[in-house]
């Protein structure tokens, strides 16, 4: 029987999801079977809704469980599962949560630098790049190298090597298996229309050189990507 197998001292949300696919393994979740709900699993392991969450989206990945939106997150065949299946075996990688996390308190602080720091030319730049997002809102891969860009010129500006290359790894993080399973599920051109209007908030606080909006305009954007983490109904 082809349990996950994980590393010792991993990420909690991994380790949940080793419990879990050990109970699906055993025949405590049946083939078929839907899942207790997010609120009651987050109670009984005593984690919270976020680690849950992570656990259950390592757990699709794997194909020991579907996720249908709306519908709950139901028990995939035995034949179907691939504990080894992406990076988070082998890997480790990190959750879509401790990914904007880290977001939001290295980009916040990038923007308020930046708009300390920032000249005109990089301003143009910047524009230009959401000009970019919003030619491109039917070609995900032209907007998401736009929206890459827009947030790699303001670590650049922000004038601390640091933040440009903290943020530069950050966005490959994106990449993962994880991150994909997750964001592919919000992807919409009403989102990519709220981004774009973020990205305009936070480039008018930067042209008017004023720190704490900006950094809050940047806090703001990643926070909505959070409230999408915990709107999708599973």
């Amino acid at each position: 029987m082809n349990v996950l197998a994980l590393p010792t001292g991993g990420r909690r949300y991994l380790r949940i999801a080793q419990d879990l696919a050990a109970q699906i393994a055993d025949g405590t979740f049946a083939v078929g079977e839907r899942l207790p709900p997010e609120r009651e699993l987050s109670a009984q392991l005593q984690v919270s809704r976020t680690t849950v969450r992570e656990a259950l989206l390592a757990l699709e990945i794997m194909r020991y469980v579907e996720i249908r939106l709306g519908a709950g997150v139901f028990v995939l065949p035995e034949s179907g599962r691939d504990a080894g299946r992406g990076d988070l075996a082998s890997m480790d990688a990190a959750g879509p949560w401790e990914v904007l996390e880290a977001r939001r308190l290295i980009e916040g602080h990038a923007a308020f630098c930046a708009a300390q720091r920032i000249d005109e030319p990089t301003l143009l730049q910047l524009g230009e790049t959401i000009d970019a997002m919003q030619a491109a809102i039917d070609d995900i891969p032209r907007f998401d190298a736009a929206d890459a860009h827009f947030h790699y010129l303001i670590g650049e500006a922000a004038g601390n090597s640091i933040h440009a290359s903290y943020i530069s790894h950050l966005w490959k993080m994106r990449r993962s298996s994880m991150w994909e399973k997750w964001y592919g599920k919000t992807r919409n051109p009403a989102n990519r229309h709220r981004s774009i209007n973020d990205h305009r908030v936070i480039h008018r606080a930067l042209q008017r050189r004023l720190p704490e909006a900006a950094q809050t305009a940047m806090q703001a954007h990643l926070d909505v990507l959070a409230e999408r983490f915990f709107e999708l109904n599973f």
